[in-house]
């Protein structure tokens, strides 16, 4: 018996939800490909997407999902220094900390999408800033 595909496994500390400049074709994806972080599947996660000039950032609210990318982290440990250090986290501080990273539930993307199950790590935004715009479709890519 083969073991079922990692799309089609449950969730683990691993697992980071990406929904911007991380996601294939943007200007910081290297750092995943340079972490070895594997593409698990597309899916999305309940929340608002904003434009915040650079990149986007992402709140948990109503109503609206949030689309992006799933990756697998071979060292969660070492992985979470780097992008902590990129996102502006600081997990003794998290309150003073421009985005905070947490676990959130994942979804598939449409249908015919893999079946995601569990949760990812996410970085969401800390605190809502000046001149950021709601990104509609919820989709980084497809403003």
């Amino acid at each position: 018996m083969r073991p079922a595909p990692e799309w089609a496994r449950q969730a683990d500390d691993r697992w980071l939800f990406v929904y911007g400049t991380l996601r294939r074709g943007f200007g910081r994806h290297g750092l995943l490909s340079k972490l070895g972080a594997r593409f698990v599947a597309s899916g999305r996660v309940p929340g608002a997407l904003y434009n915040l000039g650079r990149f986007p950032g992402a709140i948990e609210e109503e109503p609206g999902w949030i689309y992006g990318e799933v990756y697998s982290l071979p060292d969660p440990r070492r992985a979470f220094r780097l992008l902590d250090a990129v996102e502006e986290f600081h997990p003794r501080a998290p309150e003073a900390s421009f985005f905070r990273r947490a676990r959130t539930a994942v979804a598939p993307s449409g249908e015919g999408e893999p079946c995601l199950s569990g949760q990812a790590w996410i970085y969401w935004l800390n605190r809502k800033v000046p001149a950021m715009r709601r990104i509609d479709s919820g989709d980084y890519a497809r403003p």
